[in-house]
């Protein structure tokens, strides 16, 4: 089994097999000739490792040479610890490997014979009439419930997910000023789980302008509501106390230390406790703007990538009239009105 990433003959990440929905939609080619002009939402390259290996990290040596020849000059220094650190913890490619279609897929159908059983055990204790009636009833009932779950789980894969999405927001506000934004799925190829990382390019300036004058406008009129989406907008993190930090603190985390030892030489363990991290902190509308872009890049490259943007009838910053830029999409969804969460936990 390969563990490598896989490339192209030319040092390019190879092309997305036609298992990923959108990829053929996508402005996506030969590197530019002369004259030609890159656009928003243009696929530059794409990374491919696979998920079952261990360990793993991406060739981002060979994304680099593939940028420069769009021109584009981008260390891989500059992102490498951010993206590999984001995607690359055991914990993640686990929740990659769990959160993927397959897997959806091979619960709803234990979910579906679980439920079939338990209906048609129950209607055993009722008198149905025709046999074959109540097979048919049992069976309409579990194949509804079914795709109710499936329905919820493809609703759930639109929200901008806190484990994958969000975590590059860290790489993606570095390359921000290198017009480039990153972006990862997941698919199955045979047996193995791949993880897919997307560079895309757009250039930002006219979002950032947009969504700062959106910002010092909802501050001026909206104050209430900006602060209520924003408040959503946090992760909780897991920082480590120092002993100082035990010894100065409350009393209540001394408690939390056991009063005997378990082995003759103990091993310390640090104690660790969880903070609530604000994503987007209150700062200048520029800032505010820059920050939204960097935290919801990632999702809004998936969705990109994968054909699941919402349509619209006019475009701002892209070339394809149905298909919203990343101010939009922050706009509309996560500053909007809407009542409907918009982050998958």
């Amino acid at each position: 089994m390969a563990c490598e990433p896989q490339m192209d003959p030319g040092g390019a990440a190879s092309p997305l097999s036609t298992s990923s929905p959108g990829w053929n939609a996508l402005p996506v080619g030969s590197p530019p000739g002369w004259g030609q002009e890159l656009r928003n939402g243009q696929v530059l390259t794409v990374l491919r490792i696979d998920n079952t290996c261990a360990p793993i990290a991406f060739d981002l040596g060979a994304a680099e040479e593939q940028l420069q020849t769009w021109g584009i000059q981008v260390p891989a220094d500059q992102y490498r610890s951010l993206a590999e650190s984001a995607l690359l913890e055991p914990q993640v490619r686990r929740y990659i490997i769990y959160n993927s279609r397959p897997m959806r897929l091979a619960f709803a159908v234990v979910f579906y014979v679980v439920v079939w059983a338990n209906i048609y055990s129950t209607s055993q204790i009722f008198a149905l009439g025709n046999h074959w009636v109540g097979v048919l009833l049992v069976t309409l009932a579990a194949v509804s419930l079914t795709l109710t779950l499936m329905l919820i789980f493809e609703r759930h894969q639109r929200k901008a997910n806190t484990n994958t999405d969000l975590r590059l927001a860290a790489a993606n506000g570095a390359l921000q000023r290198h017009r480039v934004l990153l972006g990862v799925t997941d698919t199955v190829e045979g047996c193995q789980s791949v993880i897919q990382l997307w560079f895309v390019y757009f250039d930002l300036e006219n979002c950032v302008q947009f969504l700062s004058d959106h910002v010092q406008e909802m501050k001026a009129n909206q104050e209430s509501l900006l602060r209520s989406r924003l408040s959503q907008l946090c992760v909780v993190m897991e920082t480590g106390v120092s002993p100082t930090t035990m010894a100065e603190g409350p009393e209540n985390l001394l408690e939390e230390a056991p009063l005997l030892p378990s082995s003759p030489h103990p091993t310390e363990r640090p104690l660790m406790q969880t903070e609530l991290h604000q994503l987007v902190p209150d700062a200048e509308p520029e800032e505010m703007a820059q920050q939204l872009l960097a935290v919801f890049g990632g999702y809004y490259i998936r969705l990109l990538v994968t054909s699941q943007l919402p349509h619209v009838v006019g475009t701002r910053h892209t070339d394809s009239p149905r298909v919203p830029c990343p101010c939009q999409l922050i706009e509309a969804h996560i500053l909007g009105t809407g009542c409907c969460p918009f982050l998958a936990r």
